[in-house]
């Protein structure tokens, strides 16, 4: 054997990951990590690293017959609890005493970030393996997901050469600085039969005050009447929904659209001017970015997990037209 082929072959025995690496390509990880988060039965702790915050989590997820469920915890500061199934989202505030209803959506209470639509992204986002590496003692492929617009951020994401799990992520800007990081310290693939019972609202008091956070659905137009339009969205996303939300504070209604690019989302929010309206203008909490517009007597509010210049021209991109 000559020197060069016994450099490889000492390298494939030290380092095996890289050879697990390079039998799949980055979209082929992309999609095994985005099935087996939404397709298989586990539990574990992360931490999640966001505006010079640690917060520590914990997760169960399943997937049976009749359906996906989900349930966070917050480890540190308040108890806080989310669970979710295919239809509903529960968010459980012990400080307030207050148990909130809201329509489930995937990646809008969550932390961790999962492909909707991993063919899509593919046209968005430049997608490579950079390496391999270890997290919370499993054995990973690493996977940069890399915007090619300034409209989204970019992604890096460990996967589990065993069970396709994601195992770590950060959220990174334009010029590469880290603006959000999930890491897990525990994670497991439940046991047959563990599934049945990790799934369950807690026992809540007497005191506690249900609010349900919308008064319907609708998958058409934005408004009746066609009081409202879209015009010239960021490249990629798509309007997914429609809703008619309840203001429970004031009483009054506003609608909510949601738009993806099939990895980054974001929604936009119309709703009447009222005396506590924040001012118009740019705002953001780290990773969050906000831009408010005033028209006519009604607000536009476009927020996300997205750069400025994305919630600014989809704030933009809503026209009011005189019915």
């Amino acid at each position: 054997m000559n020197l060069s082929l016994r450099l490889v072959a000492i390298v494939v025995l030290l380092l095996p990951g890289l050879s697990l690496a390079a039998s799949k390509t980055a979209m082929d990880w992309i999609q095994t990590m985005s099935e087996a988060m939404r397709e298989l039965n586990y539990r574990g702790n992360f931490v999640y690293m966001h505006d010079n915050q640690l917060e520590s989590m914990s997760i169960s997820h399943m997937k049976d017959e009749s359906g996906e469920k989900e349930r966070l915890l917050s480890l540190n500061g308040e108890a806080r609890e989310v669970i979710r199934d295919d239809k509903n989202l529960t968010c459980i505030w012990p400080s307030s005493r207050k148990v909130v209803v809201d329509f489930s959506r995937q990646n809008s209470f969550s932390p961790i970030f999962i492909p909707d639509d991993v063919e899509k992204i593919g046209s968005l986002y430049d997608m490579k393996i950079i390496g391999t590496d270890r997290v919370a003692n499993h054995e990973t492929v690493v996977v940069q997901i890399k915007p090619r617009d300034k409209y989204r951020y970019g992604l890096k994401f460990w996967i589990s050469a065993d069970s396709g799990l994601m195992m770590k992520s950060i959220l990174v800007d334009s010029d590469n600085n880290v603006v959000e990081q999930v890491m897990f310290t525990s994670l497991e693939l439940l046991k047959e039969g563990e599934e049945l019972d990790i799934i369950a609202i807690p026992p809540i008091g007497d005191d506690y005050t249900m609010v349900r956070y919308h008064s319907g659905d609708s998958s058409g137009s934005i408004v009746s009447q066609t009081t409202w339009q879209i015009g010239t969205l960021p490249k990629g996303f798509k309007q997914q929904s429609v809703l008619t939300r309840l203001d429970s504070a004031s009483g009054k209604t506003f609608q909510q659209m949601v738009f993806s690019d099939g990895l980054a989302s974001l929604s936009v929010f119309i709703e009447k001017q009222s005396d506590r309206q924040l001012p118009s203008g740019a705002s953001s909490i780290g990773a969050v970015n906000a831009f408010i517009r005033e028209m006519k007597e009604f607000s536009v509010t476009a927020i996300g997990e997205v750069p400025a210049v994305t919630v600014k021209q989809m704030a933009e991109s809503i026209l009011y037209q005189n019915p």
